[in-house]
């Protein structure tokens, strides 16, 4: 590869890390307003897509230590997806929105900067992206437990947030390892 083209490779990596850091950000301060039913379960079912793609991702391209993480990542954001699910399915869930199938703009994007990082900067790019789509998820499920408008659906956010607690915590070490 000419230096030209690594060179620009890394500039582009770099534009994508601070595109999906922002988006990180803005996804976090709304996530952690959220108190209507439909918001809270798009913006719930779209994580846990997001995990799952991403994650499915990793288990092509990143190192060994990093797959183990991101199979804990499939099969637990595959429980929280049919938790949500179920939570849907009690009466007192019914009129709300039902859950998307596909990712917003935003995740994709994310999905693909993800999909386009340097074979040698992949497990960075995908902690960094760990790390942002937990904090994301955690403000999501600890306002909707707090002010959330349905139940049933504050009972599943209760639920999910020790679990996403628990990711937090491992990918901040996985990170802190790595650096």
């Amino acid at each position: 590869m000419s230096y030209k083209r690594e060179q620009h490779e890394g500039v582009r990596h770099t534009v994508d890390k601070l595109q999906d850091a922002v988006g990180g950000l803005v996804g976090r301060m709304s996530a952690g307003m959220t108190k209507a039913a439909d918001s809270f379960v798009q913006n719930a079912a779209i994580g846990d897509l997001y995990e799952i793609a991403s994650a499915e991702l990793a288990l092509e391209r990143a190192s060994p230590e990093v797959r183990e993480w991101a199979v804990q990542m499939i099969d637990d954001h595959m429980t929280s997806a049919h938790q949500l699910a179920a939570a849907l399915e009690m009466n007192e869930t019914r009129g709300v929105a039902p859950i998307p199938t596909e990712l917003d703009a935003r995740r994709r994007t994310m999905y693909e900067h993800l999909e386009s990082a340097p074979a040698d900067k992949f497990d960075a790019a995908y902690l960094d992206q760990q790390l942002l789509a937990h904090e994301e998820t955690f403000a999501l499920l600890q306002a909707y437990r707090r002010e959330g408008d349905n139940s049933q659906l504050r009972s599943f956010a209760a639920g999910a947030a020790p679990v996403v607690a628990r990711h937090l915590s491992h990918v901040k070490a996985f990170k802190q390892r790595a650096s």
